[in-house]
């Protein structure tokens, strides 16, 4: 047996230790019922935390090293590993968790069928390193049978061995295996054509348009081959460790967040639109700025995004007033799915307070929380008598 199956074991049998069937339905349950605009029984809370691990079963994960992104990459054992370790700190706070992994091939997938050069380092997951010509694109059409393009062997290759062994060591029904990183239609095209894309925008509108539309029909084909790869349905199951029974996947706007609301209206919003349509719903992530300088990128299209049909919830990085945007997402009939920053030396009853302050019933937030630490079963506990001091 090598070194690497030998440090999988190991992780995969500490997991197998701790993670609770009975926990695993019910935040299954609340999170979906969420995303559903349905009241539940208390909102999900997702946070890590180590405290229930025993002594012996830390000293055996201290024997498993650590494996780069390029380590990873080449091998899907190793990728599985870290990210089954992961899960571990969220799956031991006895949290609303849905413990899960993916072929964690990075942004790169949906790219690659058009042609993008990649390169795989160390530091980090494997980005793409060249764009491809405007005629190419122009030139391009998008085959019924994706599978064999890009990175969707190596993709596939992840995604059945990760399903392997979680079937192989009695996970197979506790953790499961979700799609990969298709980003959305228009970082598809940003990262496919590069950043001129902006000036096609004013230069060559058809252009964009016609991007766009193939853009959308990878991100449908990529994400419809993961489904037939993890056995889910195509309109429910783990979008990115979000459960849901009203969409099947996750879609990102890190680029959308570039532009104004009016062109996103004009560029982006239909396509993501056909996207979701296509699972029944999904949700949105997008990155942008740093927490500290207060800057809140995005933010200028939340309206934009509430107006798109089969968006059920919203993961946002930055904000000023975040109390004052996640009680904005809620009018809008989005669900935040994130955080609230902590201030410094808020105590956790203030801050657990806090976060549900903008909601009047047991429905739109799955909360990740950001920088809680102490014991699981008492936050748990906070976390919950809140909830029915407040909505009884």
């Amino acid at each position: 047996m090598s070194d690497t199956k030998q440090h999988l074991d190991t992780v995969c049998e500490v997991m197998a230790k701790y993670v609770d069937a009975d926990t695993v339905k019910t935040a299954r349950r609340r999170q979906s019922s969420v995303l559903a605009r349905e009241e539940v029984d208390y909102l999900p809370i997702i946070f890590g935390n180590w405290d229930r691990i025993e002594p012996e079963d830390t000293k055996r994960l201290e024997g498993v090293p650590h494996y780069d992104w390029a380590e990873q990459w080449h091998d899907p054992a190793k990728s599985l590993t870290e990210q089954l370790r992961n899960q571990l700190g969220f799956v031991l706070s006895g949290g609303d968790s849905v413990p899960s992994v993916r072929a964690d091939t990075g942004v790169i997938n949906c790219m690659t069928i058009f042609g993008a050069d990649y390169v795989v380092p160390e530091h980090t997951k494997p980005v793409i390193s060249e764009y491809v010509p405007k005629e190419d694109l122009q030139q391009f059409e998008v085959p019924d049978d994706i599978s064999q393009m890009g990175v969707m062997p190596r993709m596939v290759e992840h995604m059945e061995h990760h399903l392997g062994v979680l079937r192989e060591h009695g996970l197979g029904d506790l953790v499961s295996v979700y799609h990969c990183d298709q980003q959305g239609p228009f970082d598809i095209a940003a990262q496919a054509r590069g950043h001129d894309v902006f000036t096609d925008m004013y230069e060559d509108p058809p252009f964009v348009h016609d991007l766009m539309k193939k853009c959308t029909d990878v991100y449908i084909k990529v994400s419809k081959l993961c489904k037939q790869v993890n056995g889910e349905s195509l309109d429910g199951g783990n979008a990115v460790s979000v459960w849901m029974k009203n969409g099947g996947v996750r879609m990102c706007g890190d680029s959308d967040i570039l532009m104004s609301a009016d062109q996103y209206r004009e560029f982006v919003q239909k396509y993501q639109e056909e996207a979701f349509a296509a699972f029944s719903g999904g949700w949105l992530h997008y990155c942008g700025g740093w927490i500290d300088t207060g800057r809140s990128e995005g933010i200028h299209l939340h309206e934009a995004y509430s107006e798109v049909e089969g968006l059920r919830g919203l993961n946002w990085t930055t904000g000023k007033d975040w109390v004052a945007e996640m009680r904005k997402l809620k009018e809008l009939g989005v669900v935040h799915i994130g955080g609230l920053r902590r201030e410094d030396g808020e105590p956790l009853e203030e801050y657990l307070r806090r976060a549900l302050s903008p909601y009047d019933e047991r429905a739109g937030i799955i909360f990740q929380a950001m920088g809680i630490q102490g014991n699981a079963e008492e936050i748990l506990a906070t976390w919950r008598r809140l909830q029915e001091e407040k909505f009884g």
